[in-house]
């Protein structure tokens, strides 16, 4: 018996051998540290700040896409050849689906479509393709959705994995949801084992509703009365409190149907509350708020404790639970976020295939050509400095930052000049 077993199936014996499983995740129970630096930095706040740190789940990908992964691959490796999905074109979904479907050796299948170019982006799509993913691109959702169709039919064999591992407007599996409905089991044993106070409020990023949904499900489950805060970063029509319920009820209602020692219970609308405000003009879009926190955050906590956020989804949560803090009704309030971005370096792998983006199908050559988000490219540095540079490949596309360079040294380099033209705010 795996020693990373489900600690859902502990608690309802009938699930095991029942539910679809399989072992994925190399760091569980995933750490929680308290954030005491950045406690003292809100002058009147004076309750507790906790990081949930999923983004070290695994020890080569973390997030939270590896835990909904661990049932859904279980049901997919046993019954078809290959995966498909879609997203957009820097998606942490389709990180992870390549990945897995390379432990399991499946052929994955990424359909994309347009987001806003960053540097994040222009690695991720290097890494789909070195992780064994077959690149195909659309203009939309629409012409996306008719693609995915017509494979489809011609690969019958293939799972399609809704995006974010989900259930979406009533469509999907609810495998993925179940995932972190044993998250929670998770974070109440460590509550037990008095790793950390039972928080007030946990806050968690909002992008297709599974991982939220799943938390909040089996908080209900355990009775254990902390109010989830889901921050939205996406279309409105993915999270909102109806997709919420269906989410969290059906995957409940999966559970019950096997094992009757799962409480007859059902999510309502006050068991969470979604924040809206902060995603900007839109899915990928860097807002202010969102790169304030996410460096704010690095500069007080990451650097010592190893993990980060992005400007997409844990930015944006981090900059709504700034504010929720901040608010004097709050300021006594213990805390949990739950980091849901991979936190492992992924340069190693860009640097084997040395950024060759001609490696891609050629309708991706475009968002390469003419487009630097890094010193390197806009210098030309030759391999004998850029090799030895700490700022080569590194996510970090802004290099004065890494290299600390002084006030001086920025106002006479080029690559400042142009790399901090090129940061768009909402």
């Amino acid at each position: 018996m795996s020693k990373n077993l489900p600690i859902l199936f502990k608690h309802y014996k009938e699930l095991h051998g029942k539910v679809p499983w399989t072992s994925i995740l190399t760091n569980i129970p995933t750490p929680i540290d308290r954030l005491r630096s950045l406690e003292n930095h809100f002058d009147n706040f004076q309750g507790e700040i906790y990081i949930k740190r999923d983004d070290i789940c695994h020890n080569l990908y973390g997030g939270n896409k590896l835990r909904k992964f661990e049932f859904i691959f279980a049901y997919i490796k046993k019954k078809r050849k290959a995966v498909m999905t879609f997203g957009g074109i820097g998606t942490n979904h389709g990180m992870a689906c390549a990945i897995v479907s390379k432990m399991f050796n499946l052929k994955c299948h990424l359909f994309l479509i347009q987001q806003p170019l960053t540097w994040h982006v222009q690695r991720y799509l290097l890494l789909f393709d070195y992780f064994g993913a077959k690149l195909r691109y659309a203009k939309g959702y629409g012409s996306i959705g008719l693609k995915a169709l017509f494979f489809k039919i011609f690969h019958p064999k293939t799972f399609l994995i809704l995006p974010g591992g989900s259930i979406i407007f009533g469509k999907g599996n609810p495998l993925g949801v179940v995932g972190f409905i044993n998250a929670a089991f998770e974070l109440k044993e460590q509550i037990d084992k008095g790793i950390i106070p039972k928080p007030d409020a946990l806050f968690v990023a909002g992008g297709t509703g599974g991982t939220s949904a799943g938390l909040i499900a089996g908080i209900k489950l355990l009775n254990l009365k902390i109010k989830v805060y889901i921050v939205c970063v996406t279309d409105e029509r993915a999270i909102n409190p109806k997709a919420i319920q269906n989410n969290a009820n059906k995957a409940l209602l999966y559970l019950q149907n096997i094992d009757d020692a799962v409480p007859k219970i059902q999510v309502k609308e006050d068991d969470f509350k979604i924040i809206y405000g902060y995603i900007g003009f839109g899915y990928g879009v860097k807002t202010k708020k969102s790169q304030d926190a996410v460096d704010l955050v690095m500069e007080l906590e990451g650097k010592n404790n190893g993990f980060k956020l992005d400007t997409t989804y844990t930015g944006k949560t981090m900059a709504a639970m700034f504010d929720f803090i901040q608010n004097i009704e709050n300021s006594r309030k213990k805390v949990l976020f739950w980091n849901t971005y991979n936190s492992n370096d992924l340069v190693k792998y860009l640097k084997e295939i040395e950024f060759d983006y001609k490696r891609l199908p050629k309708k991706f050559h475009r968002f390469y050509k003419n487009l630097s988000f890094q010193c390197w490219q806009i210098k030309n540095c030759p391999d004998n400095i850029k090799l030895k540079c700490n700022a080569y490949l590194n996510d970090e596309y802004r290099c004065w930052l890494i290299k600390k360079c002084t006030k001086e040294n920025k106002v006479k380099c080029e690559s400042f000049k142009k790399l901090n033209q090129a940061i768009e705010y909402e």
